[in-house]
């Protein structure tokens, strides 16, 4: 039923959204912005997607996490779904998700969203030298570490 509640009302707003910029310029300026936003966006893809899976790329072969490079990826790839549903709601939405400066922001929003909702575990991490780069004299010291990393895996908070 919430499903079904969510799409009508997002109908309604792409729908006030159209009547509203149609009053304002005129229906056929309104289908020849829709066209237009439509292939800004296409072309948006392109680049941004293509440009996020060369990083993407990048991170794996040089052994590291990828984590930033998979959120622009993913972002990408909500850009894209949403540029080709119709309507002006979407497109700003999908834009957003494709241009390199909105994107790093909807990152961060998108990451602390996860947080806050329990769906990612907080490590608090704190690194700490002995003399010289060395560990603690407490601990026997691995071969070649330097740096002793100490953490604490917090379950997730409830809101």
């Amino acid at each position: 039923m919430p499903v079904l509640l969510g799409l009508v009302l997002y109908v309604v707003v792409e729908v006030a959204a159209a009547i509203a910029v149609a009053h304002w310029i005129g229906i056929g300026w309104t289908l020849l912005l829709l066209l237009g936003l439509s292939l800004l966006g296409a072309v948006l893809l392109r680049r941004e997607g293509a440009k996020a899976w060369r990083s993407f790329s990048a991170a794996v072969a040089e052994g590291r996490p990828p984590g930033r490079e998979a959120l622009n990826g993913m972002l990408v790839l909500l850009g894209a779904l949403l540029i080709i549903v119709p309507g002006f709601v979407t497109d700003v939405f999908a834009l957003a998700c494709l241009l390199p400066f909105s994107r790093r922001l909807l990152g961060r929003v998108f990451l602390g969203w996860a947080l806050n909702r329990g769906r990612a575990t907080v490590v608090r991490v704190r690194a700490s030298r002995g003399p010289a780069g060395t560990m603690p004299p407490d601990r026997p010291q691995p071969p070649g570490a330097g740096t002793v990393i100490e953490g604490e895996i917090e379950p997730p908070r409830e809101p």
